[in-house]
């Protein structure tokens, strides 16, 4: 569901990356792209990318009608 709002947000395909801490903790998290997770990555030292590319994609964008996002 986030990658759905993430993908339609950024009217984009987005992926999710798996990022590791310096203590070996490893978490997921979704960019819109690469250049995206190189920001992240230099904004937060401690951590980093093992492959730079994301472990999962909904592949390429398709937008649908009547699609909205309920906050």
């Amino acid at each position: 569901m986030y990658l759905c709002t993430a993908d339609y947000s950024m009217k984009k395909s987005c992926g999710i990356y798996e990022i590791e801490d310096e203590n070996g903790r490893h978490f997921y998290k979704i960019f819109a792209g690469d250049k995206d997770l190189q920001l992240y990555l230099k904004k937060n030292k401690g951590k980093f990318c093992k492959w730079m590319k994301p472990v999962y994609t909904a592949g390429e964008y398709k937008e649908y009608t009547n699609t909205k996002i309920n906050f």
